[in-house]
């Protein structure tokens, strides 16, 4: 079976792929920076804040291309949209570490897989949803 992946989907992985290397690099550079004075609590929520803004801000302008005046009410939608995945997504990884005894590799390959393909339709229906 072949799927087929149009030029939207397209663009969202691979501006997925950007936003992740973003938010991997940007926690190490504000790990340097900042754990000394915030501590690991603040450090995260620095490093989330940023990561989500910048995957919301990619998605809005280069993927789904929403031009409305409501960009507060996006940003806050993408922020449930990531708190659910974020919800989904550790119990999907719980359920294929501790229930299906699968090794940490594949796990961690079917849970971003899924959390990707989430977040996908979060953000499609929901988040940018031109409606």
């Amino acid at each position: 079976m072949i799927i087929a992946i149009d030029e939207k989907k397209k663009k969202y992985l691979i501006t997925g792929l950007i936003n992740t290397l973003f938010g991997y690099f940007i926690g190490i550079l504000n790990y340097i920076l900042f754990y000394k004075l915030i501590g690991i609590f603040f450090l995260s929520l620095l490093n989330n804040t940023l990561s989500i803004t910048f995957s919301f801000l990619t998605y809005k302008y280069f993927v789904f291309k929403t031009e409305n005046k409501f960009f507060l009410k996006e940003y806050l939608k993408s922020y449930i949209v990531y708190g659910l995945a974020f919800i989904v997504g550790t119990f999907f990884l719980w359920t294929t570490l501790e229930l299906l005894k699968l090794n940490i590799f594949i796990a961690q390959f079917v849970t971003i897989s899924f959390t990707v393909l989430f977040s996908y339709i979060g953000n499609n229906y929901f988040t940018f949803n031109k409606k």
